[in-house]
């Protein structure tokens, strides 16, 4: 019975020192974040220009019909070589979406005004309202990207009419983005909104 207090008692010192050696040295603390290892070169409107509309617009007339003196011809990729290089574009596109959600990365290049004055905002508008709403930014990159899947799966199946269905969804996916924050808003939406304030 002694003997077993003596284990009952040299068990609560000792873990009574490590308590005391536990609680005697701080936590090391968590080192500060490291800095970002990429660095943004292009603005988003020359990442636009550059990667994203040129690449797109491979997979949007991939499969198209024209009209020829009144006759129709239809378009789509005839052969390995040619699907490879949809693909390629729309791989491009999907992985070009990442580029957009990179934060500090400029809108246009220092000094630029808008393009298209009065149908596309200038660029310190887009970038407010880029701040404003972080999240639904990267919401419609992300939708960009999510709607190349299923171009990607026409592809791989070589499937003319599931990949112009699914450029129809890439577009519309591209108006949404450019309505909220390439595009001036309406007048009529302009003035409801100063007339709510």
């Amino acid at each position: 019975m002694a003997y077993f207090r003596c284990r009952v008692t040299l068990a609560v010192m000792l873990g009574g020192m490590y308590l005391f050696a536990g609680c005697s040295k701080p936590a090391p603390e968590a080192p500060p974040p490291a800095a970002p290892p990429y660095n943004p070169v292009a603005s988003i409107r020359e990442v636009m220009n550059s990667v994203i509309d040129p690449n797109v617009d491979v997979v949007w007339n991939a499969v198209k019909t024209d009209i020829d003196h009144g006759k129709q011809i239809e378009h789509a990729p005839a052969n390995d070589e040619e699907w490879a290089a949809v693909r390629h574009s729309a791989l491009t596109v999907a992985e070009g979406t990442n580029l957009l959600m990179m934060p500090g990365r400029a809108v246009a290049p220092p000094g630029a005004g808008s393009l298209s004055p009065g149908i596309e905002l200038a660029p310190d508008q887009i970038r407010a309202l880029i701040d404003k709403s972080p999240s639904g930014w990267n919401q419609f990159a992300r939708a960009l990207q999510d709607s190349l899947q299923p171009a990607l799966a026409a592809i791989d199946k070589k499937d003319p009419q599931a990949l112009f269905e699914a450029g129809d969804k890439i577009d519309e996916v591209c108006e949404s983005c450019h309505q909220v924050f390439w595009y001036p808003m309406p007048a009529a939406s302009t003035q409801a909104q100063a007339q709510a304030r």
